[in-house]
């Protein structure tokens, strides 16, 4: 029933956020992609983890791995097939002409688009201009601008605001009434086994084969491990596990487990987000011929299974390691994150022939990403082993609040620690303008203008790609420092997160409930 709501929920929150984004209304996406998206997302998320847990209450870590490897297939999947479906709806917008201050391929080019700034630092046709009806509101797009635009030819030089089509709202109705018809059929199959079933133990053929005087030699491991196994099942067939409320508010396991998701969510979002704006940034500049608008894609589909490998790989193998093992091996995205900016800069100082940067940067984002997604697939076994499945679902709702607080914290520091180095690179750039008369001219403002150009900035008119057409050659594009403090608090995050973990000590839930329940009786009498 929960897969089923969910379901609608998220396919309406698509189709209310393709409303939002063709009619323009920032309240319709809050709607669609916030409200419906979050309730959808959750029911969907948990109620099928929750309901593999009970039918392999033994291999709690593969369970879920399994369920939720799912999760990231869908994400190395999805970024192809967005990009196939938003392409399909695309429209190019409407060329103008070329710029004078840009050089063009144009034979003929006497005739060039004139340019007016206006007071709010956007740019309109001027009168006098030969190209373009007179008023009309621009974008100037360079060439490095239109290397990250598919089905746009035309060339650099000004386009009318307000053409053309990317193609999001039709893709994302169309989404949505796909994704919500296959949860549908989905959760129609998903079930919870009967309260009173059980697991059978197979039994090795060696048992099968010996008499029962040979069974009172099995070895010590066989012991071991019928043991842990038999005290899985009957935790599970006792339904042992703490009240959420007192986890919650009676623990220090909790709160330590909430923080480690935290700082491993928050820094691997960031880490996440920045390494598909970098390979475009930094290494589609540097290595031209290899970074395409195809790689870019398949970066981000190699993030996606990389993930899928990761709730899969890491939850599987923390059966064997442990919950709290497995979890500080997620602190190798520390250094990771640590050194991703010296790969940035090296890889614009470097040529071409040296693509062993890029490869280095590839694969260490992955890895992270596996981290990344193993950090949820292993956290409900996590949960269950800490404080018993019975209410494991309720605990693991309650947990993931910290993704959902890093999913806030995450981009807007991001937006923050990018907005404020992309900043202070533009005034660095305005440092090194020489050609006064071609800044002027560009942009309809003397650079001597600190506020006139502070409304430029505001307005994206005055741009990194646009500056570095005016400055000197020899003067360094700042777009790879531009992520240095993301990947530095990012690493900070995880070595928070990286503590926290190792500060978690097993509970022993049957004594504690005991006590709750000595405590219950307590107060009846």
């Amino acid at each position: 029933m929960a897969g089923a709501v969910g379901s609608v929920f998220w396919g309406s929150a698509l189709c209310t956020t393709a409303a939002g984004v063709e009619y323009h209304s920032l309240p319709l996406v809050y709607l669609g992609y916030g409200l419906f998206g979050g309730i959808g997302w959750g029911l969907m998320y948990l109620a099928p983890v929750t309901t593999v847990m009970k039918w392999f209450p033994d291999r709690r870590g593969l369970a879920t791995g399994i369920a939720l490897s799912a999760f990231g297939a869908g994400a190395a999947v999805a970024p192809s097939l967005i990009h196939h479906v938003c392409d399909y709806f695309a429209t190019a917008p409407d060329f103008i002409g070329p710029l004078k201050d840009m050089t063009v391929s144009f034979i003929d080019a006497a005739s060039y688009v004139s340019l007016e700034t206006l007071s709010d630092g956007s740019q309109v046709v001027s009168e006098g201009s030969n190209l373009g009806e007179p008023g009309q509101s621009v974008l100037v797009a360079t060439e490095s601008d239109l290397a990250k635009v598919p089905n746009v030819t035309t060339g650099q030089g000004a386009y009318a605001l307000g053409t053309g089509d990317n193609g999001t709202s039709k893709a994302l109705a169309s989404l949505g009434v796909f994704y919500g018809a296959l949860g549908l059929l989905g959760s129609r199959f998903m079930k919870v086994p009967h309260e009173n079933w059980r697991p059978s133990v197979a039994s090795s053929p060696k048992e099968e084969e010996s008499t029962i005087e040979a069974k009172s030699h099995t070895t010590k491991e066989e012991e071991s491990n019928e043991k842990r196994t038999t005290e899985a099942m009957s935790t599970t067939n006792h339904n042992i596990g703490l009240p959420a409320s007192y986890v919650t508010t009676n623990t220090i396991q909790f709160p330590l487990l909430w923080l480690s998701v935290f700082g491993n969510a928050t820094g691997g979002l960031a880490l996440l987000s920045s390494s598909k704006l970098i390979i475009q940034d930094v290494f589609a500049d540097s290595f031209s011929e290899i970074v395409t608008a195809s790689f870019a894609t398949g970066y981000v589909s190699s993030l996606g299974l990389g993930m899928a490998l990761g709730r899969f790989g890491w939850s599987a193998l923390s059966d064997r390691l442990g919950r709290q093992k497995t979890y500080a091996i997620f602190g190798l995205g520390i250094p990771i994150g640590g050194f991703a900016p010296a790969l940035c800069h090296a890889a614009a100082s470097a040529d071409a022939s040296s693509p062993a940067l890029l490869g280095a940067f590839y694969g260490g984002s992955v890895l992270a990403i596996t981290f990344y997604g193993g950090l949820f697939s292993v956290l409900p076994a996590y949960i269950a082993d800490l404080f018993g499945q019975k209410y494991s679902g309720a605990i693991h709702g309650k947990a993931l609040t910290a993704w959902a607080a890093s999913a806030v914290c995450g981009p807007m520091g991001l937006a923050y620690l990018r907005s404020e180095s992309y900043h202070s690179a533009i005034h660095d750039l305005l440092g090194s303008v020489q050609d006064e008369a071609a800044f002027e001219s560009a942009f309809g403002c003397a650079l001597h203008d600190s506020e006139r150009i502070e409304t430029l900035i505001d307005a994206k008119t005055v741009s990194i790609s646009r500056l570095m057409d005016i400055v000197p050659a020899d003067t360094v594009d700042p777009t790879p420092f531009l992520y240095d403090s993301t990947f530095y608090v990012a690493a900070g995050l995880m070595g928070t997160a990286f503590l926290s973990n190792l500060a978690i000590r097993p509970l022993d839930v049957k004594n504690v409930l005991a006590r709750l329940e000595e405590s219950e009786q307590d107060v009846a009498m």
